[in-house]
């Protein structure tokens, strides 16, 4: 992985504004739609990205992976959705935007990773979700481009130690590719299939 810390920011930002940009859309009659992953509705969805961003803050200011995991699942919604994800999206960027804060060993509960491999683990989860969010919406699908491809191209990375991941066998928090790629294949949807996407499913 060789892109400097400004670009690797900029992935940031890319993944954080593109859930922004749907979560705004989102319809009233959608909230409790399920979504493309089973476990969660529409609602239960923005609940997770964040709680997320408050949990990858925590961790970048010290926190324990105790922590991360007892908060990981609890509700953290109130008030306007979209003030509070972009509150909780701002105080991450801050944090990975401190001095020092992406050579930094984060306490991760699925392995120790310094703090620029975890905003790595932070971009894909919110670039899938964020398809995740327009399809369970009926929403655009369309992901950034550069930023699915970066995440491609530095997937092995990204995930290096990483003991729960996509190339893991028999972890619990993503499916097995639901097909093997084909040079035909968008890397949008090589990458949606990597982590277990059903793309014929609406």
């Amino acid at each position: 992985m060789n892109d400097t810390d400004s670009r690797l920011l900029g992935y940031f930002d890319a993944a954080a504004e593109g859930f922004s940009d749907r979560l705004r859309a989102v319809p009233d009659t959608y909230w409790e739609s399920a979504t493309p992953c089973t476990e969660w509705n529409v609602w239960q969805l923005v609940n997770h990205m964040i709680q997320g961003s408050r949990i990858y803050t925590s961790l970048l200011r010290g926190g324990s992976s105790a922590e991360f995991m007892a908060n990981l699942d609890q509700e953290t919604l109130d008030g306007d959705l979209v003030t509070t994800y972009s509150g909780a999206v701002a105080e991450c960027r801050a944090a990975f935007h401190a001095a020092g804060a992406l050579d930094r060993i984060v306490d991760y509960p699925f392995g120790p990773v310094p703090g620029r491999q975890l905003l790595g683990l932070y971009v894909v989860d919110a670039i899938t979700h964020t398809w995740d969010l327009a399809r369970a919406a009926r929403l655009d699908e369309r992901l950034d481009a550069p930023t699915v491809q970066w995440v491609l191209d530095n997937f092995q990375w990204i995930y290096h130690g990483v003991s729960e991941s996509p190339i893991t066998d028999g972890n619990r928090y993503y499916g097995p590719p639901t097909e093997a790629p084909t040079p035909a294949t968008s890397a949008q949807d090589r990458l949606l299939r990597t982590m277990g996407r059903r793309l014929d499913q609406g």
